[in-house]
């Protein structure tokens, strides 16, 4: 499984259909992870951000991460977005561990 951040600017529109409606974008939202086959771990305010959510989700992948961010996207209601991809401390320790074992392996270009 794969973490990511999704953060999400939605449109004028889109804010007005959220405060005057009755919708749960958080319920939505994990509707669309889960039929993709992951989780949607958390789903955040932000204030005085550029973005107005953010949302954490492990997703299978990186093809299942980006079906779903398309689904939603082509909705409408989101203006822009950003991803960034999320690490666990031991996925940065077998980082190490890796870099450890390769780093003898690479040579520069000389000038």
């Amino acid at each position: 499984m794969a973490l990511y951040m999704l953060m999400i600017k939605y449109t004028p529109q889109a804010i007005k259909s959220i405060v005057d409606g009755d919708t749960d974008r958080e319920e939505a939202a994990r509707t669309v992870c889960e039929a993709a086959g992951g989780k949607l771990m958390g789903f955040y305010g932000l204030l005085g951000q550029k973005h107005h959510v953010a949302l954490i989700a492990d997703m299978p992948g990186v093809s299942e991460y980006i079906g779903s961010v398309l689904a939603a996207t082509m909705g409408g209601a989101i203006e822009s977005f950003k991803t960034i991809p999320m690490y666990s401390n031991a996925e940065s320790h077998k980082a190490r561990d890796i870099y450890k074992k390769v780093k003898g392996s690479y040579v520069p270009p000389s000038s």
